[in-house]
């Protein structure tokens, strides 16, 4: 599985402890955050949107961090 459009990301490609949140496809949302305050911003990026969220350190590999887009779904 990997990120839809829509869904939250948050990168890392620095190899540094700092860490962007984004949307795919979209605007960067914040930059220069630490690990759990990213993580925390894109879950609830997420639950405000309805979408996915997803942790990358290599943009090739991703963890889904926010299940909202599939719970929503399931609920209609």
């Amino acid at each position: 599985m990997t990120p839809k459009p829509g869904d939250v990301l948050v990168s890392n490609q620095t190899a540094t402890v700092e860490y962007d949140v984004s949307i795919v496809g979209g605007p960067l949302d914040s930059s220069g955050a630490h690990y759990t305050a990213a993580v925390d911003r894109a879950r609830t990026l997420a639950a405000e949107r309805r979408v996915d969220a997803w942790l990358t350190e290599d943009h090739v590999h991703f963890l889904q961090i926010a299940f909202c887009r599939h719970a929503i779904d399931e609920r209609v």
